[in-house]
């Protein structure tokens, strides 16, 4: 796993059967696991592979995310 910096992060990468956010379900996403808490001081970062997946659609010029 690679962050901000570029540097590698050890972590382990897992396929879920099911991720529910809210109303959006994803089947079959591959999700990885490794220590942010103690490095960075979150929990998790969802990714632009998420956001693909999910239909997102990022304005830049109003700052505004949508789904459908």
């Amino acid at each position: 796993m690679y962050g901000v910096g570029g540097t590698s992060e050890l972590c382990y990468e897992q396929i879920i059967p099911r991720l529910y956010i809210d109303q959006i379900q994803l089947d079959s996403f591959p999700i990885q696991l490794g220590a942010v808490q103690d490095s960075y001081g979150f929990d998790g970062i969802l990714g632009i592979d998420y956001m693909i997946k999910a239909k997102f659609k990022a304005d830049f010029g109003t700052m505004q995310l949508s789904y459908s």
